[in-house]
């Protein structure tokens, strides 16, 4: 009899674990993305070996320059699970713009994609008249 009771509790829990989201797929939202303005290139993409993917759903997002503070920042390619059925990934953009580069970090296609504080300072010092 206590086998049988240890038995079914332990499977009702495998169930219940099973049928629950994986902690790995619980997501915050991460809020806006910045633009950002560098004075310096990003540095040439780094090959990668991409590992056999994990599950079905996951998408390959390959490793990127990020700018961190004042330097670039490599991040690894890695798998990961779209935020939603809808989303899809942006790989980060580097424009050139007159001595400087304008950074678009990588973000899902549901992450608001807004100008950051020091992007907006040095368009407004190239620009000084724009808008008046």
């Amino acid at each position: 009899m206590y086998w049988r009771v240890l038995r079914t509790v332990a499977l009702a829990s495998l169930t219940a674990f099973a049928a629950s989201p994986a902690i790995g797929q619980i997501r915050a939202d991460l809020g806006p993305v910045h633009i950002r303005i560098a004075t310096d290139a990003p540095p040439r993409a780094q090959s990668e070996h991409r590992p056999a993917r994990p599950h079905q759903d996951s998408v390959w997002i390959g490793g990127y320059w990020d700018r961190q503070g004042d330097r670039w920042a490599w991040e690894s390619g890695r798998w990961e699970q779209p935020r939603d059925r809808h989303s899809r990934w942006i790989n980060a953009r580097y424009q050139r713009e007159g001595k400087a580069w304008r950074y678009e970090p990588a973000h899902w296609s549901d992450q608001q994609l807004i100008e950051g504080d020091d992007y907006q300072r040095w368009k407004s010092e190239q620009h000084p008249n724009h808008g008046r």
